[in-house]
């Protein structure tokens, strides 16, 4: 099992953490939230703390941040937003998955990929700015929505991606139903979510039927499947014993962590498995 660090990236950084929350810096904003993993002591004293330039509590407190802003990271400009669910569209510690596939991806003639889940759009782009076909998924309207401001910001209308509000099941059987067939495949689950026509989604009951399902639609010649779990309560050796049940190849897996910029300490974000073929 890995325990996977995220890089120094340049528009990023988390400054402290403790007592239920986090102080990141997205861009020239610093951002204060709730993360029920730091339940340890922040480093920074209070003054820092206060010159954050929105805070999350029960909802944001917004004093300086002017939305939409841009988070550039290489070829994407990523537009963020402070969501009522305390996001802000992007999940930094991703990055270290994007790269992952990537490198997976170049060179490699016209491939397929299946985004499912695909929130507001990051892997998507970065899967098509690294010369992919991409088919992104998601059941969220304003997610779409989102996601096709920032192709636009990224200067990649022209990218071959079909954007599909549908749910992630759904979509996946027909698609067998019809013969398609990808050469990678990326999950990024809700623990618990709905579908546009208000199904629950529910992780330790619906992964089976949907692994038994993407199983079906791996090309020929398949590259990868990347599943990522912000799922509580699973460590990263469950959920790659439940993609086992379904899938065989080489497996790496482990969990998704974010350094503090000041210390050593690391923040614990998400599972991860990677399945090679």
């Amino acid at each position: 099992m890995q325990q996977l660090v995220l890089r120094h990236v340049q528009n990023y950084e988390l400054l402290d953490s403790g007592g239920g929350v986090k102080l990141e810096r997205f861009g020239s904003y610093i951002l204060s939230r709730p993360d029920p993993n730091a339940i340890w002591n922040k480093r920074l004293p209070d003054t820092e703390w206060r010159k954050a330039d929105a805070t999350f509590t029960k909802g944001w407190d917004n004093k300086r941040v002017q939305e939409p802003w841009t988070f550039a990271y290489e070829q994407l400009s990523l537009l963020l937003k402070l969501t009522p669910f305390k996001h802000t569209g992007l999940f930094p510690e991703q990055i270290e998955n994007w790269e992952w596939f990537g490198d997976l991806l170049r060179g490699r003639k016209d491939p397929k990929i299946l985004n499912l889940f695909g929130y507001t759009g990051g892997a998507t782009l970065y899967t098509a700015a690294c010369g992919a076909t991409v088919t992104h998924i998601d059941a969220s309207k304003p997610a779409m929505i989102w996601a096709h401001e920032s192709q636009e910001a990224s200067k990649l209308t022209a990218a071959p991606i079909r954007w599909i509000t549908d749910d992630a099941l759904a979509f996946a059987k027909r698609e067998v139903r019809r013969g398609n067939t990808y050469d990678g495949i990326i999950l990024d689950p809700p623990s618990f979510g709905r579908s546009p026509k208000g199904k629950v989604f529910k992780f330790e009951e619906d992964m089976h039927p949907l692994l038994d399902t993407i199983r079906q639609l791996l090309s020929k010649e398949p590259l990868f499947i990347l599943l990522n779990s912000y799922a509580t309560g699973f460590s990263a050796e469950t959920i790659k014993n439940l993609v086992a049940d379904h899938i065989r190849g080489t497996y790496e897996y482990g969990e998704l962590n974010i350094k503090e910029s000041h210390t050593d300490r690391l923040l614990p974000c998400s599972q991860f498995v990677r399945v090679m073929f």
